[in-house]
């Protein structure tokens, strides 16, 4: 892909900018609030604060943090961080602004729901604190000011140069591609922790987050253009596994070396290099000449130099369901070239 220049990239995305407030219930901690025995000495203000209380039960505060981290994990799912907000492909743009005005609605119906009920929570906060009832009700806001705190509003954008004051957005544009690389190289590591490392299969779940940072990698590969081998790589990987059951043995391995490759991870590499599989026993075909064993006894490999698998496959406690055989190192899912995520 030819590399674009700033005025043909910024033409190919829009800027979506989330500004979702949230009220946190803290306010400063006063010499008033303290119970302090004679001649108990603060130390002055330059040298140490006090802090901060809550007025609030924080737990009727939870929805709308967990509400602003989904709308910004939407954004990040086909966007990158660009000068505040996301830098979103336009074909993307609609898709995005509707999950993001569902998330809306589901925040001003939370904020409706916590004003109508507030007062009742106050007291019932003050009610759990005994002996801090004054320390509570000095601090308690308004319900019209805690009204304008929750905010949620969603806006869209195009950016554009001004002449002869291009040299910044420049500097923004031309950190986009590292920038995506980082963001999808540390979805890949997040789904590793979580599904792979020490196991020898996961469900189709797990193949997930893989496909929807692939995805978002398409989405922006006009910022990269050297993202094209390695998409066509990993999408050459994921097509060939099993669209139903249990990921394991050589697919298992094909798996992690995509995830090498995306995010640098050196023990999905030697999963990579020693894909572990299903233990088969292995018939001898006796010649005529040799002794006929009984039909049950089996001939079995010998262990080769270097044929184990990572310190970190598998974790104490996790067990596998079927035994596994190592094969010898040389055998590469996937491979990335130097310079690769």
């Amino acid at each position: 892909m030819p590399p674009f220049s700033t005025i043909e990239l910024i033409d190919l995305f829009h800027v979506v900018d989330l500004e979702i407030r949230l009220w946190t219930a803290r306010k400063k901690l006063t010499i008033a609030d303290l119970k302090l025995a004679d001649g108990s000495e603060l130390p002055p203000e330059k040298l140490a604060s006090l802090g901060s209380k809550r007025v609030m039960n924080p737990e009727a505060l939870a929805p709308f943090a967990r509400l602003k981290r989904r709308a910004e994990r939407e954004s990040l799912a086909v966007g990158t961080r660009f000068i505040g907000g996301y830098a979103v492909p336009k074909e993307k743009v609609g898709h995005l602004m509707g999950v993001l005005a569902n998330i809306r609605e589901e925040y001003l119906k939370a904020k409706d729901d916590f004003l109508a009920e507030y007062n009742q929570t106050v007291e019932a906060w003050i009610k759990d604190n005994p002996g801090w009832e004054d320390a509570i009700r000095r601090s308690v806001e308004s319900e019209q000011y805690v009204r304008e705190q929750l905010q949620f509003s969603i806006r869209v954008f195009q950016v554009q140069p001004v002449e002869g004051h291009k040299d910044g957005l420049e500097q923004e544009m031309g950190g986009l591609a590292a920038q995506l690389r980082r963001e999808v190289a540390q979805q890949i590591k997040t789904a590793w922790e979580s599904s792979y490392e020490g196991r020898i299969s996961v469900g189709q779940k797990a193949l997930r987050p893989i496909r929807s940072a692939l995805e978002k990698a398409k989405g922006l590969m006009f910022l990269d253009g050297g993202l094209g081998p390695i998409i066509e790589s990993v999408e050459k990987t994921l097509s060939g596994l099993p669209r139903s059951g249990e990921v394991q043995g050589r697919d298992f391995a094909a798996v992690c070396g995509a995830i090498h490759i995306l995010s640098g991870i050196p023990e999905a590499r030697l999963i990579q290099l020693n894909p572990p599989v299903e233990e088969k026993e292995e018939i001898v075909e006796e010649s005529t000449a040799q002794k006929i064993e009984p039909p049950n006894k089996v001939e079995t490999r010998q262990e080769e130099p270097g044929d184990t698998l990572p310190k970190a496959l598998p974790k104490p406690g996790r067990k596998s369901s079927a035994p596994i055989k190592r094969t010898p190192a040389g055998r590469v899912a996937v491979e990335a070239p130097d310079g690769w995520f």
